[in-house]
């Protein structure tokens, strides 16, 4: 978890290289901290500790609604893909 709040760090204090290469890095971090999430619950710990370290990480309501869309997710979708979506998704914003 500890991961977790220092992606979010790392996050929240990048600094714009341009505008593209920056999107692209702010998407893979954050893509990262998904990833981490997933983990976490992958690794049995409950939604209420993963959802505390997502909002530390992030805010309030961001940290509170990506934990409770990971803990939703059906077992057999807790994979790879999940970053990989999250971080697409996240380049066509």
């Amino acid at each position: 978890m500890r991961n977790l709040v220092i992606l979010g760090l790392v996050l929240a204090a990048a600094t714009p290289v341009s505008a593209q290469s920056d999107k692209a890095a702010r998407c893979e971090t954050s893509a990262k901290v998904v990833m981490e999430a997933v983990q976490a619950r992958k690794d049995g710990i409950p939604l209420k500790r993963t959802e505390r370290e997502l909002r530390r990480a992030l805010d309030r309501d961001a940290g509170s609604m990506l934990a409770q869309w990971i803990y939703g997710l059906p077992e057999d979708q807790l994979t790879l893909d999940v970053g990989r979506s999250w971080e697409q998704q996240c380049l066509t914003q």
